[in-house]
């Protein structure tokens, strides 16, 4: 993964500053990063939020993968700037047991 510069954001309740992303971490904040050879995206003031989490998420698999699956509950999610969800037990069979637990947990792991 190589190095994004996101130029002129703001931190909820902060002052516009330049952060740099290296292999997906945040590697600097500051004013006028000087940066080399990284791509740049001029964030034009935007909020800058951390991801966010869902705690109550309805991904519906195993047994109602015709409502939702969990690659499409969490592709929906991070289009809206979700991080991390939480899965409901309203699957069929229920999320009640190790078993199915760590099935929806390795259907998660598997597409990233």
């Amino acid at each position: 993964m190589s190095a994004i510069v996101l130029r002129n954001v703001r931190p909820l309740g902060g002052a516009n500053v330049d952060v740099l992303i290296d292999n997906g971490v945040i590697a600097a904040i500051g004013a006028d990063l000087p940066v080399d050879e990284v791509h740049i995206v001029d964030g034009k003031g935007a909020v800058l939020l951390p991801g966010f989490v869902d705690l109550h998420t309805h991904l519906r698999e195993p047994g109602r993968e015709d409502a939702e699956t969990v690659e499409t509950g969490t592709a929906a999610a991070a289009r809206g700037g979700f991080t991390a969800v939480f899965a409901m037990a309203n699957s069929t069979p229920v999320a009640d047991s190790a078993a199915v637990v760590e099935q929806v947990w390795r259907l998660g792991r598997d597409i990233g």
